[in-house]
């Protein structure tokens, strides 16, 4: 069997990283991971596409049962956000995650099952205001999680624990020409 490789989207809410995902995925063929996670279903959302959507009870039972290749927990609002070994679609495939769950990743890789790379998506707060603005997201909920997010988040981008770095806050077109050059390389 050949080694898997995921290739770790991260970045804060309506940064790009569900874009990133996306020309991944359309142009290079790369299927995401689609993880299970405990929080409420967006409205423009569909369960099973962006995320399984399961009760806390659920989750409990999918971390005993399962071999997990990550997992986190907002300690403020609870959320929690697992993948299994399982639900790995092909030997290349790409996960949205936050700092934290590439963390857990790399310590829980102790088996050796998989390459991990990281793509960190950036941008700055008040484009990413905008953004989820137009994505209709509620203003106060975006507020409270980037403030959820602001310390996890900066201190991964400063400690430079990414392996490519996409500064999203040009067109789409820029986006795209930085997801092409991320795969030239890795690729």
């Amino acid at each position: 069997m050949d080694k898997k490789t995921i290739i770790a989207v991260i970045g804060k809410t309506s940064s790009g990283k569900d874009t990133v995902a996306k020309v991944l995925n359309e142009k290079y063929r790369i299927p995401s991971v689609v993880s299970m996670t405990t929080r409420p279903k967006r409205e423009y959302e569909t369960n099973g596409v962006e995320h399984v959507f399961i009760s806390k009870e659920e989750m409990s039972n999918v971390l005993k049962e399962k071999t997990i290749i990550a997992y986190t927990k907002n300690n403020k609002t609870g959320i929690e956000y697992c993948a299994a070994l399982e639900a790995l679609p092909s030997n290349i495939c790409v996960y949205i995650i936050n700092p934290d769950g590439v963390k857990w990743l790399k310590e829980h890789n102790k088996r050796n099952l998989f390459n991990l790379i990281c793509v960190y998506v950036d941008l700055a707060e008040n484009k990413i205001i905008k953004r989820g603005l137009l994505r209709g997201d509620n203003p106060d909920t975006l507020r409270i999680r980037l403030e959820s997010e602001r310390e996890e988040f900066d201190t991964y981008k400063n400690s430079k624990e990414y392996d490519f770095l996409i500064t999203n806050d040009k067109d789409l077109q820029y986006l795209y020409h930085q997801v092409d050059l991320f795969y030239s390389k890795y690729f």
